[in-house]
């Protein structure tokens, strides 16, 4: 045991740690609303940023060996390298998106990724009913049914490129699942069925029902992100009518700018703040002349374009400046404002992950 411990905490610095920190480094492009703009459909349509949270983790030694020691006929070989070299999930990865729409989405993602690659060893597997994945068109994935409940979609994948040598690359884990089957799934597991083989069958019928309920508002909430989509893709506005979530993706594609489906509240809540709350109100900001300003303010300034929610931020700042020098002002103030909350925010973040 000593043997086996010592020689899984090497792996663990040698492949799992390395290969860790290239996983966070795809999921945190997949984080940035830019990264899905090629999922776009149209400029009416906001860029659909479907990552609610994106987590890793490495396996714990007494996991590994409670595995090894629960599956002989997977892990005949017992308390040995080889055992934990072919268990698929020492490094587990749990992707959160928003509505069941966005779960197409990331198997799409993850079948044209230029960084990872859906392993050969085992297919990847989805806990739904037929009919929803049918519906979501992802019934190409094999379909596989809990007694409890349990809902999300596992893929087996390893990195297309890494600095960790390709014959010592681990297979890993991704667990893709909705916010809704997310909050069931952590609730199972610390309620303590998950991993008990005698549950009684009334808890068992109504962690069923408890996921039936669920899966219900996860339909009817995907329904309601479906049907603004088609509404934003058809209505049409004049000048005079009131900035809305529904119209707010068009107004700003008019002037050349493309917002995040989780923005749009945010940059609602701050024009409005700014006294900017119509139509005509975002078109007399935006002028041409002003956007070119501010691209170049940054590009001179923090030495790259702005993006697209800056820029709309740093129009709003510029409402009401006298002249052109007042504007660059203003636009230098806006960016180091962003500039001191990026840095809070960072440092709230590393501290939380720590």
């Amino acid at each position: 045991m000593t043997r086996f411990l010592d020689s899984y905490a090497a792996y663990v610095v040698d492949v799992l740690r390395p290969t860790q920190l290239e996983i966070k480094g795809l999921l945190g492009a997949w984080r940035e609303p830019t990264y899905w703009s090629k999922y776009q459909r149209t400029n009416s349509l906001p860029i659909p940023t479907p990552i609610r949270a994106a987590l890793s983790r490495i396996k714990r030694p007494e996991q590994v060996v409670d595995k090894i020691f629960r599956k002989p006929h997977k892990f005949p070989d017992g308390l040995v390298p080889s055992s934990y070299r072919r268990m698929y999930d020492t490094i587990g990865v749990r992707v959160v998106v928003y509505f069941l729409s966005h779960l197409p989405l990331i198997d799409r993602e993850l079948r044209s990724n230029d960084v990872v690659e859906i392993a050969d060893v085992e297919p990847p597997e989805i806990f739904m009913n037929p009919q929803q994945a049918r519906l979501l068109s992802m019934d190409h994935i094999d379909l596989k049914e809990k007694e409890s409940g349990y809902r999300s979609v596992h893929y087996n994948v390893r990195l297309k490129r890494s600095e960790v040598p390709a014959h010592k690359r681990p297979v890993f884990e991704i667990q893709v699942r909705t916010a809704a089957q997310d909050l069931w799934s952590q609730l199972e597991h610390h309620l303590g069925y998950k991993p008990l083989k005698r549950t009684n069958s009334a808890a068992k019928r109504q962690l069923r029902i408890l996921s039936q309920m669920l899966g219900a508002i996860d339909e009817n909430f995907n329904l309601l992100y479906e049907e603004l989509n088609r509404f934003q893709e058809e209505l049409s506005f004049g000048p005079s009518d009131p900035l809305t979530a529904e119209k707010l993706p068009a107004v700003l594609a008019e002037i050349g700018i493309s917002c995040a489906q989780r923005d749009i509240n945010n940059i609602l809540v701050f024009l409005y703040s700014r006294g900017i709350e119509t139509v005509r109100d975002v078109w007399d900001i935006a002028t041409p002349r002003r956007i070119e300003i501010i691209r170049n303010t940054y590009r001179s300034t923090v030495g790259r374009l702005p993006f697209n929610l800056e820029t709309v931020a740093t129009l709003a700042a510029m409402r009401g400046a006298k002249d052109e020098d007042e504007e660059i002002r203003r636009i230098k103030l806006q960016i180091a404002y962003r500039g001191a909350w990026d840095n809070i925010r960072q440092e709230f973040v590393q501290e939380h992950d720590g």
